[in-house]
């Protein structure tokens, strides 16, 4: 059975949960100071994926009845991606503005210091890279960024797990409600 209400209302708790999730990880990463361990970053894009397959899955099932198209669980999983991200994007400007502002510093030095270990490009054109970095590496662009990432992510994963999480309702019952409806 359809519940009422719209896609927006119907995602706010999968995309509240997934950003709640991310900044919950985040911290742990944080507080164990491991904030710039890649591998342990890519952990977070699998909780992106479980949580908007899981959002989509849940949109389905408990808004759309179990029916639901390709391009509605497109749209739903980039919403809930939008909400994760606005999440995401209160708390990534919280920490790198209140909790911790010398984190920044720390990320462009790891970075810095990585291009000079690699040893790919000479030192003037990795401190040009840097003074260019610098100036998107503020809690703004930072927050905006993850907006913009997390929506990203929200259609990509979202065009691949709709192929398997769509289904289609059967036209004949469709129909036969909506003559019902009309006979009413």
């Amino acid at each position: 059975m359809e519940k009422k209400g719209s896609v927006w209302q119907a995602t706010l708790n999968s995309g509240l949960i997934l950003g709640l999730a991310l900044v919950i990880y985040t911290l742990l990463l944080y507080f164990f100071d491991q904030t710039l361990n890649k591998t342990l970053g890519y952990v977070s894009i699998l909780i992106i994926i479980i949580g908007l397959i899981l959002g989509i899955k849940s949109f389905r099932d408990d808004f759309r009845g179990g029916v639901m198209s390709y391009g509605q669980g497109i749209g739903a999983g980039t919403i809930i991606g939008l909400y994760a991200g606005i999440i995401m994007a209160i708390f990534t400007f919280l920490l790198y503005k209140v909790i911790d502002p010398d984190l920044i510093g720390k990320l462009l030095t790891f970075t810095e210091e990585t291009y000079l270990e690699s040893g790919r490009m000479p030192e003037e054109m990795i401190d040009q890279m840097m003074e260019r970095q610098k100036k998107f590496m503020t809690p703004w662009i930072m927050s905006i960024g993850a907006i913009i990432n997390y929506v990203f992510f929200g259609v990509v994963v979202s065009l691949i797990a709709c192929i398997f999480l769509k289904k289609e309702g059967d036209p004949f019952q469709q129909e036969a409600a909506e003559l019902e409806k009309k006979a009413e």
